[in-house]
């Protein structure tokens, strides 16, 4: 019982997202090179800060703290921005065709395990785009339908 479901995925990267990378954007008020570092490790990563640091003979370690910046780790800084530079993955799954055994998997995302369960009884003879039901409700559980 193969059933054939149609996923598509898009990558968005939000204009939220993206505004809120630029609003920000860390600046230093002196010339100091740790200050400088900061700046680099908030806005560009923490690899780009520690090749600056090379430049200028300073080690930042990945693994201790090294510098801190307005009170705070380097690398927390670093982590930070990434998280919120991060893309938004959106997964849409609609029915390609009619058949039964494709309206028990979209019925499986909608209202759960339970109703498919009262069909057909052993969830593990239905499958979803190659996938035990199980699995496929897992993975596309939150996803838009």
């Amino acid at each position: 019982m193969k059933t054939q479901l149609l996923l598509a995925t898009a990558l968005l990267a939000s204009a939220t997202a993206t505004a809120s990378a630029q609003s920000n954007t860390y600046f230093s008020q002196d010339n100091k090179i740790e200050s400088k570092l900061c700046v680099l490790s908030a806005n560009e990563g923490f690899s780009v800060a520690r090749k600056e640091a090379a430049q200028h003979g300073v080690y930042l370690s990945r693994f201790s703290k090294s510098i801190l910046c307005n009170g705070e780790d380097i690398r927390d800084i670093a982590k930070k921005t990434t998280l919120s530079n991060a893309s938004v993955v959106k997964v849409e799954v609609f029915a390609k065709d009619a058949q039964q055994e494709t309206q028990l998997c979209m019925t499986a995302l909608k209202q759960g395990l339970a109703p498919v369960r009262q069909k057909i009884g052993n969830l593990n003879s239905l499958k979803c785009n190659g996938q035990n039901v199980t699995e496929f409700v897992k993975r596309y559980q939150n996803a838009a339908i």
